[in-house]
């Protein structure tokens, strides 16, 4: 699982075996409670991934809310249908669960790639402005499309 992050903006190979920094925080993620970790696989082997968190609100009849982040397909696997039957999958769970409102942000750099067709076919729509304040470093892809 932790491979697909690792390539997920190149056609490397899976590296060897993740970082301790990546095993301790995937252990701490597995102990969050509402988190749910997604997993597309092909041969065996995970090509893709997606997390939802589902919390509950107090608002909209206090039916719980989910926000759904790090939807990744590792770049050989693209175009396959991983990135569509994940968030399928949530959104089937994320509505057993209950859930009212399904959030989902996706960078305005992703404009051209496909995500946000596929966001849309999914039933999404761009309907608020997001805002994001980054507390540490700021992604290498990130700095380069504030650049353009």
């Amino acid at each position: 699982m932790l491979g697909v992050h690792a390539r997920r903006d190149s056609n490397d190979p899976l590296p060897s075996r993740a970082s301790k920094l990546e095993t301790d925080t995937w252990t701490q993620m597995l102990a969050v409670a509402g988190l749910s970790v997604y997993v597309a696989e092909l041969d065996g082997d995970t090509v893709g991934t997606a997390s939802a968190m589902i919390s509950p609100n107090i608002t909209y009849d206090c039916r719980p809310t989910a926000i759904i982040e790090a939807v990744v397909v590792a770049c050989p696997y693209r175009r396959r249908g991983f990135a569509t039957s994940l968030p399928r999958h949530l959104l089937r769970d994320m509505n057993s669960a209950g859930c009212n409102k399904v959030q989902l942000l996706s960078h305005k750099r992703h404009s051209g790639d496909g995500a946000h067709r596929l966001y849309t076919s999914l039933g999404f729509e761009p309907e608020a402005e997001g805002f994001r304040l980054y507390l540490g470093r700021i992604p290498d892809a990130v700095e380069e499309a504030r650049r353009k």
